[in-house]
């Protein structure tokens, strides 16, 4: 008997073992994955290139809907970052929790 074979033969006898320690499917098991399998067929035949565009029109129709509501970005000043060197200076908040940790840990 070859290498080969013998270590062909121990890989059959481990699957087999692994077969062997795991439980059959009950019934009611193989039932409930048939129906997710079914379930899951029938959403991806929902998904179309079609329900996509729709999708996607409604999208854009609630951003229009919603638009008097939106903070404009332009008139806001925001400064997260000089130019991604450095972060921006910290909040009054922000420091003074700073200096009470530092002075409760000296």
């Amino acid at each position: 008997m070859c290498i080969f074979e013998r270590t062909w033969g121990l890989v059959l006898e481990q699957q087999l073992e692994r077969k062997r320690r795991i439980a059959l499917e009950s019934n009611k098991t193989k039932r409930a994955r048939e129906k997710l399998r079914r379930e899951w067929g029938r959403q991806e035949k929902l998904i179309t290139p079609e329900a996509l565009a729709e999708t996607v029109e409604k999208i854009h129709q609630w951003i229009a809907s919603h638009a008097a509501q939106r903070v404009s970005v332009l008139s806001k000043e925001i400064k997260l970052f000089d130019q991604n060197k450095n972060a921006a200076a910290l909040s009054k908040k922000v420091e003074r929790f700073a200096l009470s940790l530092s002075k409760s840990y000296s």
